[in-house]
């Protein structure tokens, strides 16, 4: 409005201010968790206290890749959970007798999936001094020689602050107790496998769903838009987990189009022996070739490689870098192995000289360095960070040269840091950046903005030559 009286009147512009980018290497996962939580919203979730404290003990088993990036690096899991179905929960039984009558005593996965078919349980008995029968029970995990967790001293008797069946259901991360046949209250319940001899029960029945069910969860991950790794957690054979890490790269492809950018991980089968059955690995890896995908072989290994990469800066490169909470390898490839490897796209994970067991070449499907992926990611999502304030305001030159500023200002801090860099010969520069709007473009609100950027890309290879003179 217009001074009638005289004075002065100041009107206060806000200059734009970029708001900060999220962090990198934020993993979305989809998986079995045991505490179900399909109907609410995502969370980032950024410890793996956290997790266990969101999902559930047995969510660290079902889901170990979150265990395994953790321990290696990662500071963020988004997690969205398979449907809970009771009918997928591995069970098995024990007889037992209760007041005389013979009952059964079920242990049942406490999540669901192909996993717990690998879960075993030995219940043993000894009668106590008064009378009592005190139990044992044992859980084996990830074959019937490896004992996950052990309960002693446990009574028989229903009431008691230690009885087996309830301290089973409070304590355990593996299982959950029930004895069936519809006991009255106070009946005592005696497991009869009284020799430690006894061999274990394997629970089985334990399944993983198809692959559109996967994509389903995976849907539910593009609204978080700070995820910038994907992946799922299950125990299918080839055609199946083909069909699932397609799903997975599929979703990146779409998140790339609308500038959330993501890579998706992936591994080779999992097979009796632990040794990666190298044809069928090279197989899968050719079928989803692509710079937004990673296949890591040998099975097992594929979280501890999403930590390590999560753990880096988004332009450092996974070559030759050491896996956190690795101890062992379930097989040692040979050099031929190895070539045969990454000549496929195939993120090996072996053990390198001086460096421990550690990713071999950090490379995608397509041969592509994933950390030059990674760079071209974060342009791509500083552009559309910065733009997005500029939606709505005039097209002039003032804003359209602002618009170009301010992203000439966000890559001459990513070239300070280093992950983009000018040509060796010095005659190209590190990025190049154009904004315009031409007659017909202005008369429909489009402004274009032109890049071009050169991200840094790792040593992988060094030939020396040394000349000998003879004096």
């Amino acid at each position: 409005m217009s001074l009638i009286i005289p004075g002065v009147e100041i009107r206060v512009i806000r200059e734009l201010v970029p708001r900060p980018l999220g962090a990198t290497g934020v993993l979305g996962i989809v998986g079995h968790t045991e505490v179900d939580r399909t109907g609410r919203p995502l969370q980032a979730l950024g410890s793996l206290q956290e997790f266990r404290d969101t999902f559930g003990a047995a969510s660290l088993v079902a889901m170990p890749e979150v265990r395994q990036a953790f321990a290696a690096g990662l500071s963020q899991v988004v997690v969205a959970n398979l449907p809970a179905d009771p009918v997928n929960r591995a069970a098995a039984e024990e007889p037992v007798l209760a007041g005389g009558t013979a009952a059964k005593l079920e242990f049942t996965a406490r999540a669901g999936g192909a996993w717990a078919n690998q879960v075993f349980v030995r219940v043993l008995t000894r009668t106590a001094a008064a009378g009592d029968e005190l139990v044992e029970v044992q859980v084996f995990y990830p074959n019937q020689e490896t004992v996950a967790e052990t309960f002693r001293n446990l009574s028989s008797r229903r009431g008691h602050e230690r009885y087996f069946v309830d301290v089973i259901n409070r304590e355990s991360g593996f299982v959950k107790a029930e004895v069936k046949a519809g006991l009255a209250v106070d009946a005592k319940v005696v497991p009869m496998n009284t020799n430690p001899e006894t061999t274990p029960r394997r629970l089985t029945g334990g399944f993983d769903p198809s692959a559109e069910v996967y994509a389903m969860g995976l849907a539910k991950l593009e609204a978080f838009g700070e995820v910038d790794m994907v992946t799922a957690s299950h125990l299918h054979g080839e055609v199946e987990a083909t069909r699932i890490w397609a799903e997975v790269l599929s979703h990146c492809d779409r998140m790339s189009r609308v500038a959330r950018n993501r890579i998706g991980f992936g591994q080779t089968v999992l097979t009796e022996s632990g040794a990666p059955d190298m044809e069928v690995t090279r197989r899968m890896a050719s079928r989803l070739p692509s710079d937004r995908f990673v296949f890591v072989a040998p099975h097992g290994y594929m979280g501890s490689v999403i930590g390590m990469i999560a753990g880096l800066r988004y332009f450092e490169s996974p070559t030759f870098k050491t896996l956190g909470g690795v101890s062992s390898l379930s097989f040692d490839f040979t050099d031929q192995n190895l070539v045969a490897l990454i000549q496929s796209g195939v993120c090996a994970v072996d053990e390198v000289q001086r460096k421990g067991i550690a990713c071999v070449k950090g490379i995608t499907t397509d041969a592509s360095q994933i950390n030059v992926t990674r760079v071209a990611d974060r342009a791509v999502r500083t552009v559309q960070n910065i733009a997005q304030d500029f939606i709505g305001l005039l097209n002039t030159e003032e804003q359209r040269l602002a618009l170009k500023q301010r992203i000439t200002e966000a890559f001459t801090r990513m070239e300070k840091e280093g992950s983009i860099v000018p040509s060796t010969d010095g005659k190209s520069p590190a990025f190049a950046v154009s904004v315009e709007s031409t007659p017909d473009d202005f008369a429909a609100g489009i402004v274009r903005v032109g890049t071009a950027l050169r991200p840094v890309r790792a040593i992988d290879y060094i030939y020396a030559t040394i000349k000998v003179q003879a004096f």
